[in-house]
């Protein structure tokens, strides 16, 4: 079976946040350079979920600060409250007459911009189904956020099973993941094979696991592993490797 991460592998998160963070500027018109403007808003989510937020558990799923404002689903919702409130606290005085609630509401209105995949993999992806491969998503994030997501890649429809690690309680490297999402998708180690941007959370938890791995990304320096720079580089790495 062959597993994908989802971030920066599949879909294309850093051009998505960026857009996100774009289109809500747009909605509020506020008129100042769109890099500082993310900066301050960025610098806000990281430094209240650190204050208010389960951090630990923030961390060993992977969260995303900014999935707190695309969340549909009650979360903690004292510490999302207390969360919130920091975070327009901390950039009310860049919003003009904008309120915490049109504040929100525009994030909130950009939870479904998940669209912009990395160039050539749901392509890739496409045929490797077509070929009668087994597949599967391991991803970091809340369980809300990532499965939307997927679905609104399209990945669904594509893939056999799409693990979160909000569904778990603990994300990659943890091996636990990896195991857990193996046995739920009835699968061996030594028949599975991972692909991923992360080389320590995707390639060395899926190879602690007992899997294969892929690094997407360039050739990276300390380490010989496979790796593939783009998805017509991973087409034949995948060709050697599930020979």
């Amino acid at each position: 079976m062959i597993f994908f991460d989802l971030d920066d592998t599949i879909l294309n998160t850093a051009k998505t946040n960026l857009l996100i963070f774009e289109r809500a500027q747009m909605d509020l018109h506020i008129d100042m350079d769109a890099d500082e403007l993310r900066g301050r808003i960025r610098t806000a989510l990281r430094s209240r979920m650190i204050r208010h937020m389960d951090f630990a558990y923030n961390e060993t799923i992977g969260i995303d600060p900014l999935d707190y404002l695309l969340m549909e689903e009650t979360y903690e919702e004292e510490r999302l409250e207390l969360f919130k409130n920091g975070v327009y606290d901390d950039v009310k005085d860049i919003l003009g007459e904008t309120t915490k609630e049109e504040f929100f509401a525009a994030f909130l209105k950009r939870r479904f911009d998940y669209t912009e995949a990395i160039d050539g993999m749901l392509e890739l992806i496409k045929d490797l189904k077509a070929a009668g491969h087994k597949l599967g998503v391991i991803t970091d994030g809340i369980s809300e956020i990532q499965h939307r997501k997927a679905q609104t890649l399209g990945l669904d429809t594509l893939m056999d099973h799409v693990f979160a690690s909000g569904d778990f309680g603990y994300g990659k490297p943890d091996t636990k993941f990896f195991f857990g999402a193996m046995k739920m998708a009835g699968v061996r180690p030594g028949e599975s094979t991972m692909i991923g941007n992360n080389i320590d959370s995707d390639v060395f938890g899926a190879l602690a696991s007992g899997m294969k791995a892929i690094y997407f990304g360039a050739k990276p320096k300390n380490y010989e592993v496979l790796y593939a720079p783009d998805a017509k580089a991973l087409r034949e790495v995948l060709k050697k490797a599930l020979c």
